[in-house]
């Protein structure tokens, strides 16, 4: 069984990332990011995860966001494939920050992921 714990290191990656590459539209406040430990996935490094209008309505909260990130698979990559992996599940956050979730077929991620990273290499020259 899969084992989750939460990495506030990872939290402050994923807003380095995400606001080098002008993701400025984002509350990071309301991003959380776990590392899971034996997860049956062998492929999928990071995966993007929230929860209904009704449960966030519910318990009085703003909705939030919670990245998984597949240790076994995502502490393996390279600097630059882990930058892009955080991108991408980035990218499924609407700028709303409603609750939902956009889904593959709304976006062309591979070119935006490549665009976007782009601006994070160029802010880490300077």
């Amino acid at each position: 069984m899969a084992r989750y714990v939460r990495d506030k290191f990872l939290e402050e990656y994923v807003r380095k990332v995400g606001d080098r590459a002008g993701l400025n539209y984002l509350d990071y406040s309301r991003i959380r990011c776990v590392r899971s430990y034996e997860a049956k996935s062998r492929s999928v490094a990071a995966r993007i995860h929230s929860a209904s209008r009704a449960l966030w309505a519910g318990m009085s909260l703003s909705p939030h966001y919670v990245i998984e990130f597949v240790s076994e698979v995502f502490d393996r990559l390279p600097e630059e494939e882990k930058a892009e992996v955080v991108l991408h599940e980035l990218l499924h956050i609407p700028r709303v920050m409603g609750g939902g979730l956009i889904g593959h077929g709304a976006l062309d991620f591979k070119s935006e992921v490549r665009r976007l990273l782009k601006r994070v290499k160029a802010a880490e020259e300077v």
